[in-house]
């Protein structure tokens, strides 16, 4: 067996004994409830939008596939919004642009993976603890970068996952001063950061690819958590 398949059938044994231990839903069941309800929209087709989830791959902090079958980006219909807006001023302002969605709407059984991965280490800061709930949970946030017209990445000083302070938007200017951060790797944070904000996302201020489409407080008071 090769070593992306072993990844991926480790990744699919690591969610099927979260779910089993948690009495939660498997991705799978969790991919069929939100097909069954109108709230969530498919945004993989929307224009000016690429999808590369990560976490239906190796390319991420736990380096396995912990997503299986559910592997499409859905998001509640107000943020679905919010992202049309925000890739229809990415389009206006650089033609051929992209907005790569890295993660959005994320099943709680994969939260509690990621939970037990880092609760205790200097990463937890940078997981939300699944009794609480993530907001990516309710389908009210995004990871994303941009592509160019080229169909390359933008480089923003780190990956996408790097839990450093160098990810950290709130650290920018003395990581710039420091000359850990460059005058276009800020740029580029920036021109993100601007696009999303500007159609109604605020940025997770540790994390340069995380964007919510509304407060948690709000989404728990008015929307179900997907299991």
């Amino acid at each position: 067996m090769s070593r992306a398949r072993a990844l991926a059938a480790l990744g699919a044994i690591l969610v099927a004994l979260a779910a089993s231990a948690a009495g939660a839903a498997t991705p799978a069941e969790s991919l069929r409830a939100v097909l069954a309800d109108p709230e969530y929209v498919d945004v993989s087709g929307f224009a000016g939008v690429a999808v590369d989830l990560r976490y239906a791959g190796t390319n991420n902090f736990v380096h396995t596939n912990v997503y299986g079958p559910f592997d499409r980006a859905f998001l509640r219909k107000p943020a679905a919004e919010k992202l049309k807006r925000a890739a229809a001023a990415l389009s206006a302002e650089r033609p051929g642009w992209k907005i790569l969605i890295l993660d959005a709407l994320r099943p709680r059984s994969v939260q509690r993976i990621f939970w037990a991965r880092v609760v205790g280490t200097r990463q937890e800061p940078y997981v939300a603890d699944p009794e609480k709930g993530s907001i990516h949970n309710f389908g009210f946030a995004l990871d994303v970068t941009l592509l160019s017209d080229s169909g390359a990445e933008l480089d923003m000083g780190t990956g996408f996952d790097d839990f450093t302070p160098l990810a950290e938007p709130q650290r920018e200017a003395e990581l710039a001063k420091a000359g850990k951060l460059t005058v276009a790797q800020l740029a580029n944070r920036r021109l993100l950061r601007r696009i999303m904000t500007g159609a109604g996302f605020t940025q997770r201020p540790n994390e340069w690819w995380h964007h919510d489409a509304a407060s948690l407080d709000g989404a728990r008071a008015s929307h179900s958590i997907l299991e």
